[in-house]
């Protein structure tokens, strides 16, 4: 259900594979039991641990032969490449060891994320729930039209040149493509049960709500983007739901996922913000 629109959603935090070492450390000796040693580069042994670690969990699927392969030898050109920037010095540079920090703080961060949500599911009774209280939604569908506006005082003129469909609007329309002041992206039909997974809220409620040839927005798209939808198409949907099921649950999964993220989110940042010195003081010192 998940449809590829200009709309930027909140995702999970960065993936970063690899953890780093703060400024001016030096490599500390792995662990004992390292595991088997599949290939050694001048001081660094790469281990059938470091393999497995580079991979999230997936259960009782194993990685190939030929993945193995290609992990491997990834590992291999990044270890002679940081053993290349270490001769040069570069685990000394205050601005590598400071980004560097900021990786060893993502791959923290990821794991904690991970273990935090890893038992959340969707069960059929929630699917047959979100069907229920959707079933008109379902049978649905509409074909959209995103055109993103780079300056915002456009979101008149493009409604307008939208609305008139001549000749000479769609070539105006074509040269502010060309000036990089706007971008039209045709999404196709997406179902209307299937809007607030692809959508923000105020965009999904207004778009499935919407008549053909409405014009919505602007709305936020985030990184200073705003964005119009037209919908060019409303027809009625004959949903297979046993092709619709594995993927709305998906994406209900992903929202529980999002859910949980943004709640520990909140809860973090009160308990931290309120922990953070300011002008050199705790909390604790002022009083």
């Amino acid at each position: 259900m998940k449809t590829k629109t200009l709309f930027a959603l909140g995702a999970l935090m960065l993936v970063v594979s690899l953890s780093c070492k703060g400024k001016g450390e030096e490599s500390q000796a792995q662990p004992q039991d390292e595991g088997k040693v599949l290939t050694q580069i001048g001081d660094v042994k790469i281990t059938e641990k470091d393999l497995n670690a580079q991979v999230p969990d997936v259960g009782e699927i194993g990685l190939k032969e030929g993945d193995k392969q290609a992990l491997l030898e990834g590992l291999e050109k990044l270890t002679v490449f940081y053993l290349a920037a270490k001769e040069q010095g570069l685990d000394k540079d205050p601005d590598v060891a400071r980004r560097a920090e900021w990786a060893r703080r993502a791959v923290f961060a990821d794991e904690f994320l991970k273990q935090q949500t890893k038992d959340l599911q969707v069960t059929d009774a929630d699917i047959s729930q979100y069907y229920k209280e959707h079933e008109a939604d379902f049978n649905k569908e509409m074909s959209l039209l995103e055109v993103g506006l780079a300056q915002p005082s456009l979101a008149d003129s493009v409604k307008k040149l939208l609305r008139d469909g001549s000749y000479a609007a769609a070539k105006m329309l074509e040269y502010f493509g060309k000036q990089g002041l706007i971008m039209m992206n045709p999404v196709g039909y997406i179902n209307a049960a299937a809007l607030r997974f692809n959508l923000p809220p105020d965009a999904a409620e207004a778009v499935r709500t919407a008549k053909s040839k409405d014009i919505l927005g602007p709305f936020d798209a985030g990184n200073g983007m705003q964005v119009l939808i037209m919908v060019l198409d409303v027809r009625k949907a004959n949903p297979d739901m046993k092709k619709i099921e594995p993927v709305l649950k998906q994406a209900l999964l992903a929202e529980k996922q999002q859910a949980t993220v943004d709640s520990l989110y909140n809860f973090y940042k009160g308990k931290f913000t309120n922990n953070t010195p300011q002008n050199g003081k705790s909390e604790e010192s002022k009083q």
